[in-house]
């Protein structure tokens, strides 16, 4: 009898097993992706990846690597070209459109959001009770549950896609009241290593504390301290971190001088990195595009 034909009169689905087995093959090819040069391309071929790795998840949904590897798709897909989009429409003057772009962010967000949710729940069923128990609550969770690489990333992705989901809600109260269950996850994931994901989430957690002024709830002090550390630990390499850095500090706090800097810095940053090369070239175009705007948002 042969090996298939064995597997399968065992009761084994050979969707499965084949399934399971492509998970090393996204994972490298997801990588290679980053270091890709043209960053249009990869944008029109985005949707199409997405819906094939949703097919493969549907398939194996206890799969943590190919599940992991959807949430970053989703992330950086919203990220780097609806997001851009959104800004467009705004700055075109149609707001009616702006919103509708933001709506469809959000949900994109929420759906990678709900599948790093799935993935921390496969490996304890004690996360749906310590978010409803709060931000103390899941801080708690978080120290016993994150004690490995794996786990940190799935508690960072969590985070950055919630709170990207927030931003992009256009301040509904319900989601904003979410903002401290989000920071607990990114905070947890800092902790276990600052540079995860080329320091993702010590660059969220500094847009969020300088997202606001200090009159009303923010931090922009103690987010500019960490943005420096961010720039200081990537060593100015990782673009993404100079465009949080423009988008939230400096138009909060009204500082256009270092506004402008930092994008001619992402304009005139050549390729330092080619491990976040399509990264720094989604910086590069939506910089030139805020950059555009200059006079309009300060």
């Amino acid at each position: 009898m042969g090996l298939v034909a064995g597997a399968t009169s065992a009761g084994c689905d050979t969707s499965r097993l084949t399934a399971h087995a492509s998970g090393d093959l996204v994972v490298r090819a997801s990588e290679e992706l980053q270091r890709h040069w043209d960053d249009e391309l990869i944008g029109d071929a985005m949707p199409s990846t997405i819906v094939q790795v949703e097919g493969v998840f549907a398939v194996v949904p206890d799969d943590e690597t190919i599940g992991l590897v959807l949430v970053r798709a989703y992330a950086a897909y919203t990220f780097g070209w609806i997001e851009d989009e959104a800004e467009l429409a705004e700055a075109a003057g149609d707001l009616e459109e702006a919103d509708r772009v933001r709506a469809r962010a959000r949900h994109l967000y929420e759906r990678a959001r709900n599948v790093a949710v799935h993935l921390l729940r496969l490996r304890d069923h004690g996360i749906d009770a310590a978010i409803a128990g709060g931000p103390d609550t899941l801080a708690r969770w978080l120290d016993d549950h994150v004690q490995s690489r794996e786990a940190a990333l799935l508690a960072l992705w969590t985070g950055i896609t919630w709170g990207s989901a927030i931003g992009m809600s256009n301040g509904d109260p319900e989601m904003v009241a979410d903002l401290s269950i989000t920071r607990a996850f990114v905070e947890r994931a800092v902790e276990y290593d600052e540079m995860l994901e080329h320091g993702s989430g010590l660059t969220f957690l500094a847009g969020v504390s300088s997202a606001t002024g200090e009159g009303i709830g923010g931090e922009p002090e103690r987010g500019r301290q960490i943005f420096e550390r961010a720039l200081q630990l990537t060593e100015r390499r990782t673009f993404v971190v100079q465009l949080a850095y423009a988008t939230t500090y400096c138009i909060t706090q009204g500082d256009r001088d270092l506004f402008v800097s930092l994008l001619r810095e992402i304009i005139d940053g050549g390729d330092p990195d080619p491990d976040t090369r399509i990264g720094n070239r989604v910086a590069r175009r939506r910089a030139i595009h805020l950059l555009q705007r200059v006079d309009e948002l300060f």
